[in-house]
């Protein structure tokens, strides 16, 4: 009987310190009608700017399931693309947080690294209010997560099998890249190499048009294939321009990841920006309505769009594969 009751005690216990600790985890998502979650508020920080390619697919993404289910999303941009001094960056992440703090927001959407790197980390880590990241290149545990009150998409690039497309079309198989300094891009090339093992014989970091000018002209001699990277924090840049520049001097196969490129380059294999919207919305919607953002795993994005670019297609005298064509959209400048 002695034995019994001792048992029966530290059953009792047990379940006393189950109870206690339960209480004091972090914080509980109940669950939410859909009338309550109509008045939830979602509040969109976006690293850079509304006009910017990436990030409008980004936010259309977004909006076409919160639109859907009645809820409205509050968008405010750092500008951080155009704006890439650290000051600045710092300046406009303090400026996020006052709005945050003002609208109180129920949950936060984080797109790309400088809202995340800037905001998100220094001043949301592990607090009440639900985070969902997206657009973070390669690796988030750069930013210290997942948290307790967030989770999110990875960006992947989808570069690894554009040099092999690509080498269909050149006379040899030397590789560059041509970038601006922007950190996104400078991780995307790190990942590239220490991830996906490409090795490139030449990378190049420009800051502005002209710069950009001289290292084109100079790696069409210099590798037999070139990857060109965004163009968004290079300065001066003028498409109209461009778009004469490159179809008066493209030598080699040139291809890109980013959709803003497109015009200049041969071959594009891209991410879809909608994809990494899509997904954050989805996911706040499925954190209003009780489940724990650190229940949710971290995601990859997966989907893909090949586009091919006809008038410089013609100018090398390339003819794609039939295979190639059937998937892709073909792309002609129209200015």
């Amino acid at each position: 009987m002695k034995l019994m009751t001792e048992q029966l005690f530290k059953c009792l216990y047990l379940f006393i310190l189950i109870a206690v600790f339960s209480c004091i985890s972090l914080p509980v998502y109940s669950q939410s009608t859909h009338s309550e979650i109509k008045s939830k508020r979602v509040l969109f920080i976006d690293s850079y700017h509304q006009d910017y390619t990436w990030t409008a697919g980004i936010v259309a993404g977004a909006r076409s399931i919160f639109d859907a289910e009645g809820i409205e999303m509050v968008v405010y941009s750092m500008d951080t693309k155009r704006n890439p001094e650290l000051q600045y960056i710092k300046a406009s992440a303090l400026r996020a947080k006052e709005l945050i703090e003002s609208y109180k927001p129920d949950v936060i959407i984080a797109s790309d690294d400088n809202a995340s790197k800037y905001l998100i980390e220094p001043y949301y880590k592990n607090v009440d209010i639900p985070i969902v990241f997206c657009g973070v290149n390669w690796d988030a545990s750069a930013y210290g997560y997942p948290y307790e009150n967030a989770t999110g998409m990875e960006e992947v690039s989808l570069i690894a099998p554009l040099p092999k497309e690509l080498a269909r079309y050149a006379h040899g198989k030397r590789l560059g890249i041509l970038s601006g300094t922007a950190l996104s891009d400078r991780k995307n090339i790190n990942h590239y190499v220490k991830k996906l093992g490409l090795v490139f014989n030449k990378i190049v970091f420009v800051e502005n048009t002209k710069q950009w000018h001289d290292a084109f002209l100079s790696l069409q001699n210099e590798v037999d294939i070139l990857i060109v990277q965004n163009n968004v924090s290079i300065r001066d840049w003028d498409s109209n321009q461009m778009h004469q520049f490159i179809m008066e001097n493209t030598k080699i196969p040139t291809g890109t990841t980013e959709l803003g490129m497109i015009p200049f380059v041969l071959l594009g294999f891209l991410q879809v920006p909608q994809e990494q919207g899509q997904y954050a919305a989805k996911t706040a919607i499925r954190i209003l309505n009780g489940h724990s953002p650190r229940s949710i795993p971290i995601v990859n994005n997966q989907q893909v769009n090949t586009t091919v670019n006809l008038d410089l297609a013609e100018k090398l005298g390339i003819v794609f594969e039939i295979d190639l064509l059937r998937n892709s959209q073909p792309y002609r400048w129209n200015n």
